[in-house]
């Protein structure tokens, strides 16, 4: 799923026209966040990337640039997470085709990655039921979604799902760490096509049906006319919200270990982790930057532009060619 604007990352980040949001952009080092995210998938897969149709020319450029075929399933516009994968969901001509939604924006082990894969579509494939990967929380997050699986299920291989949880407050995530009965939620699902589609008809068929209606080709109904028609009614909803929360004691969630490494780099915070440290923790990706008297400083040069930072303390830097971001570093994230 490439639909994404990325806007936490501004001013790298945007939208607009003649710019691109963070999963087509070289944001850690090295290659695109998608094209690291086509490349962790493993060649026995077929990969589709759904992006909006205006940057589905950089998705083929950028998946020839790493050597590897893609399907593109085209979205007039952004519609959000439901419609993108029910959509793609209702295109399948075999119903036992089991589909593997995966955020094209996220970092992570590509060998860790491919295990869990593995395992999540052998799931699937055995069981008729909607598949998740839970990732164990290893700090009071309050940015992310959690999953809280039935209790005593802490030590098996695959879990039974009690509920989705919304992003908790810096109480509410503390508790949940202690417990340990709950994930991260990633946004991975796998489940046959014939899933997708039978759960939506049982919780949100009204978002379903025009998706139904412009994946047959009889039918006169476009893919836009059904998403004009869904944020006509704001039924443009996430699948967390429009399916997952509601079918959650039928899901099976595949707990990761911690050395899938995942992140899904929703902030600029979150970039730390891959970058270079000196001694007055400094953090920096490449060496165009030079710090004097200066500490706990994050700062992010995607420029050939030297940078140079005096007599600062935990401030964030971001020098792009679109704009320049100074901020104080949330420590809370």
């Amino acid at each position: 799923m490439a639909g994404g604007g990325g806007t936490r990352l501004y001013p790298l980040s945007q939208t607009e026209e003649g710019k691109l949001p963070k999963q087509f952009l070289s944001v850690i080092k090295g290659n695109t966040l998608l094209q690291k995210a086509i490349a962790r998938i493993s060649e026995s897969y077929d990969v589709v990337v759904i992006p909006e149709e205006r940057y589905s020319k950089v998705v083929i450029e950028q998946a020839e640039a790493i050597s590897r075929s893609v399907e593109l399933i085209d979205e007039p516009f952004g519609c959000n997470t439901a419609a993108a994968i029910l959509y793609t969901a209702a295109l399948q001509q075999d119903p036992q085709r089991v589909l593997c939604f995966i955020p094209a924006d996220h970092e992570m082990d590509t060998d860790v990655f491919r295990e869990l894969i593995d395992r999540a579509v052998a799931v699937a494939e055995k069981e008729d039921r909607m598949v998740t990967l839970g990732i164990k929380p290893t700090k009071p997050e309050t940015n992310y979604g959690y999953i809280k699986i039935v209790e005593g299920q802490s030590d098996k291989s695959t879990c039974e799902v009690e509920r989705f949880v919304e992003k908790p407050d810096s109480k509410r995530a503390a508790a949940y760490l202690e417990d340990g009965g709950y994930y991260w939620n990633a946004g991975i699902f796998a489940a046959k096509a014939s899933v997708f589609i039978e759960s939506a008809q049982a919780v949100c068929p009204d978002i379903l049906a025009p998706l139904l209606k412009a994946a047959d080709p009889s039918d006169p109904m476009t893919q836009t006319d059904a998403y004009t028609s869904l944020k006509s009614q704001k039924l443009n909803k996430s699948i967390d919200y429009a399916l997952m929360e509601k079918i959650a004691d039928s899901i099976l969630l595949i707990p990761a270990p911690v050395e899938l490494l995942w992140n899904d780099l929703g902030n600029w915070e979150s970039l730390r982790a891959y970058m270079s440290l000196d001694e007055s923790e400094n953090a920096v990706f490449e060496d165009n930057v030079t710090f004097e008297n200066s500490h706990g400083m994050t700062v992010c040069n995607y420029t050939d532009l030297p940078v140079v930072v005096k007599g600062m303390e935990k401030v964030l830097v971001v020098v792009t060619d679109q704009g320049v971001l100074i901020r104080p570093i949330d420590e809370d994230i």
